[in-house]
């Protein structure tokens, strides 16, 4: 997992703080860091130490707001979080939330966290892995939605990714982003398109 692919609950200098490793570039990255939104700390630290004994360490927000918390070999749900994390980088906010100005095919400006799935080859499907024991089984939004809006959806977001597909990720605010080429771009966000439902974890009633 890249460092820049998660957000981090550690203990700063004054109180626990939420960290973000940013990257600027291929060759720059930045640490930034928010001693804010301390009901999602306390989220974060009861499941770390309640699986793993100790507090502190990486977390997701999904495109539901579930605040998801690797803790031994599980994902665990913690929580539901929906204030935007934002940090400040000289002046500039980085967050999840993409600017009104920016369109599919822009460049992605904001944290590489996100949730991922795999846009088909041929973009007609998305779809995601499970591992349970010895079987894997690909879940596939066509399951949940019907193979043509499952296709409208993946063309849409083809039109930046390519019809070859790859890897793609969406954030908890909905936007989608992927890696094509040497850059991420912006693939634009789920709108009211329908989706999985969501993920089935520990922790979840």
């Amino acid at each position: 997992m890249n460092k820049d692919a998660k957000y981090t609950v550690r203990r700063g200098p004054n109180d626990w703080a939420i960290h973000l490793v940013f990257r600027l570039n291929s060759r720059e990255q930045a640490l930034l860091s928010h001693d804010g939104h301390e009901a999602l700390v306390k989220m974060v630290n009861a499941v770390k130490e309640a699986v793993s004994g100790t507090a502190g360490g990486a977390f997701y927000i999904n495109e539901f707001s579930d605040v998801v918390v690797p803790a031994g070999n599980e994902p665990y749900y913690a929580g539901t979080y929906d204030e935007v994390l934002e940090f400040d980088l000289n002046g500039q906010t980085i967050s999840a939330d993409a600017g009104s100005s920016l369109k599919p095919g822009d460049e992605w400006s904001g944290p590489h966290v996100g949730t991922a799935y795999t846009l088909s080859a041929g973009a007609n499907d998305i779809k995601y892995s499970t591992i349970t024991g010895r079987i894997s089984r690909e879940i596939r939004l066509s399951d949940f939605v019907g193979e043509q809006a499952a296709r409208a959806l993946a063309q849409r977001l083809a039109t930046v990714k390519g019809n070859e597909g790859g890897r793609i990720y969406i954030n908890e605010r909905c936007h989608f982003f992927a890696p094509v080429g040497q850059q991420y771009l912006y693939l634009g966000s789920l709108d009211d398109s329908p989706w999985f439902p969501p993920p089935d974890v520990p922790g979840r009633d």
